[in-house]
């Protein structure tokens, strides 16, 4: 038998790391790749010849204005990178776009122009961060776009929604977050109109330069978001805009999870019983109060009857004695609290029409089982300890809750 002359140790030593990657087949490495900043994907075509032609093929697009190789020449040396990329991308459709732009002196324009780009090749993804000197005009081709899945939008204009229709029929995500400007609810009533699709909407912006639109003034428009499954709602609404806001809220009835902002909640004290719609596939609540507004709680239980958690968020609020909004008991326990397992109450103050409430829900919610209590921060030891005293006495009854303090 003839014996290799190479000691065993070299004849097992694995090859270099960097070999074995190489050696992967191109959609691993494409995958490997759709992970990375883009920056960061380009700049691997300088480690291997073997790497230089794969990342135009990737489908994801992640470009950062503070990352980008030639952010330190400013807004002009990433416009350049972004075009350069743009025009040597190869992939038959791009999955996630994702821009975010710290410099407030990029042009509006070039972004316009490379939103317009994706939409022409197949995006499903778009995710924009923007912090300009100016608001961005989101174009025409954005929303009219049969392959978009996902928005998450901040840093962009409304308005030009006045000028054309919105048609995404494939829109099943959809975020609007704080910094996005809106003239009129109109433009977010008619966005919504255009997305037959949606099942999760979160709306967070409080910045509207001017209502008072058709909708807002007549409400005379119908929407449907039959699909929505989750919705989180943080506008700030004018009174004169309550028509509109209550025609989006109408349309959450199919929701099985809704937030409500303190804003929003504001807006809605103005609306009556009848405005509130029966949210029957609701499973969980969190409202956020500035301060209690304890008839649109009620109606919103009644008329939610599968409720399972109930998550109540309250801002710190100083008053007399006397002086707070009181708890008045339903003449019908709401059904809701036949199915309700989880209510969270975040701070406390130990008011007395608090421990009513609190009271009423452990008297009424037969399953529930955990009851979570955050204090005060505002609150001395002692007094937190006698919030304990009297939350400890009324749970004495109610064996199967279990009560815990935060």
């Amino acid at each position: 038998m003839v014996e290799s002359s190479e000691s065993p140790s070299k004849r097992r030593s694995p090859p270099a790391a960097d070999d074995r990657i190489s050696q992967l087949p191109d959609v691993l490495l494409l995958q490997i790749l759709s992970l990375l900043p883009t920056k960061q994907a380009v700049v691997t075509g300088i480690l291997a010849k073997r790497w230089r032609p794969l990342w135009p093929a990737v489908s994801v697009l992640d470009l950062d204005d503070e990352s980008s190789p030639d952010s330190r020449h400013g807004p002009a040396g990433f416009s350049e990178f972004v075009y350069s990329v743009l025009l040597l991308h190869d992939a038959p459709a791009i999955q996630r776009f994702r821009l975010r732009c710290a410099n407030p002196n990029t042009s509006a324009r070039d972004i316009a122009t490379w939103l317009c780009h994706v939409a022409r090749r197949r995006v499903e993804r778009v995710e924009l961060s923007l912090s300009l000197s100016c608001y961005v005009a989101l174009p025409r081709r954005l929303f009219n776009c049969d392959t978009v899945s996902s928005m998450k939008l901040n840093g962009v204009f409304f308005n030009a929604l006045a000028s054309f229709s919105v048609r995404l029929p494939l829109l099943r995500a959809l975020h609007v977050g704080d910094r996005v400007l809106f003239g009129c609810h109109d433009y977010v009533v008619k966005l919504l109109a255009g997305c037959p699709a949606l099942e999760d909407l979160v709306l967070e912006s409080t910045y509207s330069d001017a209502c008072g639109g058709v909708v807002c003034a007549e409400g005379n428009f119908e929407l449907s978001l039959k699909h929505l499954t989750h919705a989180k709602i943080g506008f700030s609404w004018k009174e004169r805009c309550l028509k509109s806001m209550l025609l989006i809220f109408q349309a959450l009835s199919h929701v099985r999870c809704l937030s409500l902002s303190p804003c929003t909640v504001a807006c809605l004290k103005h609306a009556s019983a009848i405005d509130i719609p029966v949210f029957d596939k609701l499973t969980q609540l969190e409202i956020s109060f500035g301060s209690y507004s304890w008839d649109l709680l009620a109606n919103l239980l009644q008329r939610s009857h599968k409720l399972e958690v109930l998550i109540i968020n309250k801002e710190s609020q100083k008053y007399g004695k006397g002086q707070e909004s009181r708890w008045s008991h339903p003449l019908l326990v709401p059904e809701c609290l036949l199915h309700l397992k989880t209510f969270c109450l975040r701070e406390y103050q130990g008011l007395e029409t608090e421990l009513d409430f609190v009271g009423y829900i452990m008297q009424n919610a037969r399953v529930l089982e955990t009851m979570t209590i955050y204090l005060s921060s505002s609150l001395s030891s002692e007094e937190k300890l006698q919030i304990r005293r009297h939350l400890s006495i009324l749970q004495r009854n109610f064996e199967t809750c279990q009560i815990v303090f935060n």
